[in-house]
């Protein structure tokens, strides 16, 4: 994306101008965290960046695995900062979305210590996944559910509601998400949440703040509408 200014005087050409922050969100899945997310691209004032992980062949898990360890996340962020500026006098952001699991510690620290360097830069971590964060959107307490690993995680998330997670469904319920989330949050100032904790509220909240409630709530009015055009799109392909 190229650089682009905010803000109008002569001495700027219109076609240069804009009023939007981009948010470079830089993901451990390829599936959830994008679907989630992506759709907040287009809405007014906002630009999405999903930077996602390589695919890997089903077949080859420990591949797969690898493609999506926080290292590769740092390797993926690296190449789209050489390519991309990201502007903190606009509003743009850098998040990595990555899980505890079972990754080697220092590999968490070292996308930690990356992030730290710029304000603009963000860690924001699930434990001990993201379906954490999603059953924040439906529950304020997770502590009878089970849960101490991302399978239980993933179980209990497709438990709670019939038919499994839908994000279209959870989208409009952000706001829930962001404030039992962050009430769960027994370290707000650090980056390690804790077992049954997450901090992808912070990214949720960045978001939020920059869309407004107008604007928040036209976007959940619209999502009908986007839900019949990607199952349009789903049956061309």
């Amino acid at each position: 994306m190229g650089f682009k200014v905010r803000g109008y005087t002569r001495d700027v050409p219109q076609e240069k101008v804009r009023d939007y922050s981009l948010f470079a969100i830089a993901t451990e899945g390829t599936e959830r965290e994008p679907d989630y997310f992506r759709l907040f691209d287009g809405i007014d004032r906002i630009k999405v960046d999903i930077i996602e992980p390589e695919v890997f062949d089903e077949e080859n898990p420990q591949e797969k695995r690898k493609a999506s360890s926080p290292s590769k996340v740092l390797e993926k962020v690296k190449a789209y900062i050489a390519e991309n500026q990201l502007s903190a006098d606009d509003g743009d952001s850098l998040w990595c979305v990555i899980d505890v699991d079972r990754w080697p510690q220092e590999q968490i620290e070292e996308l930690h210590a990356f992030c730290a360097q710029k304000d603009n830069w963000h860690l924001v971590i699930s434990n001990p996944s993201i379906e954490i964060w999603l059953l924040y959107h439906k529950r304020a307490d997770l502590k009878d559910l089970g849960i101490q690993t991302a399978k239980d995680a993933k179980q209990a998330l497709d438990k709670i509601e019939k038919g499994g997670y839908y994000y279209i469904k959870y989208l409009p319920l952000m706001l829930n998400a962001i404030e039992n989330a962050q009430q769960a949050d027994t370290n707000p100032d650090g980056y390690m949440p804790e077992l049954l904790q997450t901090k992808v509220y912070q990214l949720g909240r960045a978001l939020y703040e920059r869309m407004g409630k107008v604007r928040f709530e036209k976007f959940v009015a619209s999502l009908p509408s986007i839900e019949k055009e990607i199952l349009k799109q789903r049956k061309k392909q």
